[in-house]
């Protein structure tokens, strides 16, 4: 250590959600905390993520469902689309946001300090940062994830985009190709359809959004291709290439070769973490065979006084448990291993249209464990509250504990999916049964009410009952 060198209590290397969740319960103890930042503060889910998503998305509905909407008397054919000023609309919203969630908290937080640059190890218990040395008894990792790309013969001679660069175009594609199936890829696919894109997604397994129950997967495919846009799974991928500002990707399908030509080519084959390029063998950290940080219970590395969370670790690559898990962090860090994070019921969901949202065991997976389960599936024409917006596609299902009537998981398609999962969410994390829910008055009409009815579902039949009727 130099004699120019600082001294925190804390230093937490990141500055997205985990990070700043860590520095602000940190501050609470009143520890001296700085937080580094090598790139934009806010992280992923502000900058790159979930928030200009979920603004583009928005505005995607507005513009499609006012040319298509399910109501005779209302006419709005004449709609017009300035995608420049989309994309500049979003900007604006995310500097509004940055300076208010992140920017004028560390400025108006005594305990926390932010320091720009990229930070390295050194050796156990320092980093440099822009060849200045800093120490601190303890240390936080919460550099997050990027964009993994896949690999395919010839695309890194192609001008592709990620999940970041997407969002700063200034001309709507003519064509979009998207290689990959998961979230990511099926939320800009029908954001850039319904903006008016001609929209292909390419997916080497046999479905999209693999990781939901496969009813739930198909129910998906069929209304994204209701929409418009071309799904090819099950298939390999031999080349991509361009010509003449094109892209081309080729692939096998069913024995045969097939080649999707599009403007722009979108990336969105998973998430790597950002655990590379900044010393941690020098601080005996360790990493599995993908990059991810390993910890303990109580998020602590190999090294006792460097912990980590979010992204980089590679728990839950949501923004709510990296947010959970920064505070845990946080807390341990400065008060000696006292709380472990809580994963017993993390609900995610995904912003298309009709929406997805999930929470506990897929059915399989119950099984799997050896428990003898139920489970019901009720569809939304079937949730007054659809039927009264005229938008009844989708349906959500339950699983349960056979002898305990115990919900198990929870697994929604449909109008406002992401709200309706949050009492499934606290039914899983208080214990509660099939017979609670239906024995608690809703209010009416809701999309909400869908849990109520799969719930009662378990005992009657519901297409016999008026509504309201328990």
């Amino acid at each position: 250590m130099s004699e120019n060198a600082k001294d925190f209590d804390l230093i937490i290397i990141g500055g997205g959600s985990a990070g700043f969740a860590a520095a602000i319960k940190a501050s609470q103890f009143n520890k001296k905390v700085a937080v580094v930042e090598s790139g934009v503060i806010g992280g992923t889910c502000l900058n790159v993520g979930c928030v200009p998503t979920k603004n583009l998305l928005r505005a995607a509905e507005i513009y499609h469902f006012g040319q298509e909407n399910p109501f005779e008397g209302i006419n709005m054919k004449q709609v017009s689309l300035d995608f420049k000023e989309i994309i500049m609309q979003k900007d604006n919203l995310l500097a509004e946001l940055r300076k208010e969630k992140y920017i004028d908290i560390y400025e108006n937080d005594k305990n926390i300090t932010l320091l720009k640059g990229k930070a390295e190890f050194i050796n156990q218990d320092t980093i440099q940062i822009n060849e200045e040395q800093y120490k601190a008894s303890k240390y936080i990792i919460t550099t997050g994830s990027r964009s993994s790309i896949a690999k395919i013969d010839g695309l890194g001679c192609v001008k592709y985009l990620t999940n970041i660069e997407i969002m700063e175009l200034d001309k709507l594609p003519e064509k979009l190709i998207i290689i990959g199936g998961g979230w990511i890829a099926v939320e800009f696919a029908q954001m850039f359809s319904m903006f008016g894109s001609k929209v292909t997604i390419l997916q080497r397994s046999g479905r999209i959004v693999k990781n939901e129950e496969p009813e739930i997967s198909d129910a998906l495919e069929k209304a994204l291709k209701n929409h418009g846009i071309n799904i090819v799974t099950d298939i390999s991928f031999q080349k991509v290439y361009e010509e003449n500002n094109r892209k081309y990707v080729t692939v096998i399908k069913d024995g045969n070769e097939q080649t999707f030509e599009g403007d722009q080519l979108l990336i969105a084959t998973g998430r790597t973490p950002n655990s590379d390029n900044m010393g941690l063998e020098k601080a005996g950290v360790i990493v599995d065979e993908k990059g991810f940080i390993k910890i303990n219970e109580y998020l602590q590395t190999s090294n006792p006084n460097v912990y980590a969370a979010g992204d980089v670790i590679g728990n839950y690559l949501l923004v709510t448990v990296n947010a959970h898990e920064g505070s845990v962090a946080g807390e341990n860090a400065t008060q000696n291993n006292i709380r472990k994070p809580n994963y017993k019921a993390v609900p995610h969901a995904i912003f298309t249209s009709p929406q997805v949202a999930s929470v506990g065991l897929k059915e399989s997976e119950a099984i799997e464990l050896g428990l003898k389960v139920n489970s019901r599936t009720l569809d939304m024409g079937l949730v007054p509250k659809a039927a009264a917006i005229r938008n009844t596609q989708g349906f959500v299902k339950m699983i349960i504990d056979k002898d305990t009537k115990k919900i198990l998981g929870v697994h929604v398609i449909g109008e406002l999916a992401a709200d309706i999962i949050q009492e499934a969410t606290l039914a899983l994390q208080f214990n509660l049964t099939s017979t609670d829910i239906s024995n608690t008055i809703h209010v009416y009409p809701t999309m909400s009410e869908a849990i109520k009815l799969v719930a009662q579902s378990f005992d009657r039949d519901m297409k016999k009952l008026s509504c309201c009727a328990e």
